[in-house]
């Protein structure tokens, strides 16, 4: 997930437009949410969005040798209008180009933007439907919210293994998961568009029982390092699929642990004391290896299999279990889980944990059942 230097990427999109003016082109005008990605492994849906944005495409360009089926690639994916004060688009394929994992039971469509990204805390309504609520049923019979999941298909949430394992310790039962909530305070969610000056209203949100739950047979509770610390949930019916309940994408194994440094990603979900809505804010990946140092001093062993990130917030955002996101060619990509960090929260001296999704896809898959 390497980024290019201006000059590199300035003389990429020179290339660019030399390539698309030596054909004669008749430019077909596409939406700039969706479009169809012809890709060197066939078509995908995609988003049409400026060639600088696109990572799938400005790696193309960067080849040393850029042959003709290239040339003909780039020329097919251009979509949008084409002015001088507009920059090139391109149809930016928002799966393959994201590096998202494909597998026969999971969704081809995942990690879909449909609202207006913005970097405050709040969140729209419709701001990252993949999240959800996991709750308990007390020997009460009372019913909580506590961890957070993520939904990586109509069937499967990903959490965190101690959300099950302290759930057990506790004598709650995890007895369903909720999806599409976005202000624990209100059933349905509605939110007012100052622009628009039109209400948005969502569905009610859905409360789906859990057929299964499944943790990763190597996570121990009782280790400090908290490795392995991710768990599978199998709803007991398939959740129905909107613009409010959408699967996020899943990384394949090719994405490396050392191409995250650095990266600013997000997380998303109800723990700040603010609000009863959904609030977000970003995490810059750090070093591993400064991690491991500062961890090893309270004799912690941060893995491979983890990633560890910095808070740019003031306020806790992302419920343990809950998703660490990538925004990638117009799409998010799930990198981790939220699995522990510093209290109180957040510490600008110690960074939270997170169990690296990449090294469980391999699991995952053994686990995932029609």
């Amino acid at each position: 997930m390497g980024s290019f230097s201006g000059r590199r990427t300035a003389a990429a999109v020179v290339l660019f437009l030399a390539v698309i003016s030596s054909f004669s082109l008749r430019l077909t005008a596409q939406g700039t949410d969706n479009c169809i990605s012809k890709t060197q492994n066939g078509r995908t849906t995609g988003n049409c969005i400026s060639i600088k944005e696109c990572e799938y495409f400005m790696k193309i360009l960067s080849s040393v040798n850029l042959t003709q089926n290239d040339r003909i690639l780039l020329r097919d994916n251009q979509c949008g209008v084409r002015s001088r004060d507009v920059p090139v688009q391109v149809c930016c394929p928002s799966t393959v180009g994201l590096g998202a994992l494909a597998l026969p039971l999971l969704p081809k469509n995942c990690g879909s933007v449909r609202w207006q990204r913005t970097n405050d805390t709040e969140t729209r309504i419709k701001e990252f439907p993949w999240l959800a609520l996991i709750e308990y049923t007390k020997a009460s019979k009372e019913k909580i919210h506590a961890c957070g999941g993520v939904l990586i298909s109509n069937r499967y949430v990903l959490t965190a293994a101690h959300c099950v394992a302290n759930a057990e310790a506790d004598n709650l039962q995890i007895s369903a998961v909720r999806l599409g909530e976005w202000d624990t305070s209100t059933n349905p969610d509605c939110q007012f568009d100052e622009q628009t000056k039109i209400v948005n209203c969502a569905p009610v949100y859905q409360d789906i029982g859990v057929e299964q739950v499944i943790s990763h047979p190597l996570y121990n509770k009782t280790d400090l390092s908290q490795v392995n610390d991710i768990a599978l949930i199998r709803l007991a019916q398939p959740a129905i699929l909107n613009e409010f309940v959408e699967p996020i994408c899943l990384p394949n194994k090719q994405l490396r642990a050392d191409e995250l440094e650095g990266l600013v990603t997000e997380v998303g979900g109800w723990q700040a004391r603010s609000s009863s809505r959904m609030k977000k804010s970003t995490v810059t990946i750090t070093s591993i290896e400064d991690c491991q140092e500062k961890y090893a001093r309270q004799n912690l062993h941060i893995q491979a299999s983890q990633l560890c990130g910095a808070a740019n917030a003031n306020e806790c955002h992302g419920n343990a279990g809950g998703p660490l996101m990538l925004f990638k060619n117009g799409g998010y990509l799930l990198g981790g889980l939220v699995s522990f960090g510093p209290v109180p929260c957040p510490n600008p001296d110690w960074p939270d944990v997170y169990t690296r999704v990449t090294s469980y896809v391999d699991w995952i898959e053994g686990q995932l059942k029609a």
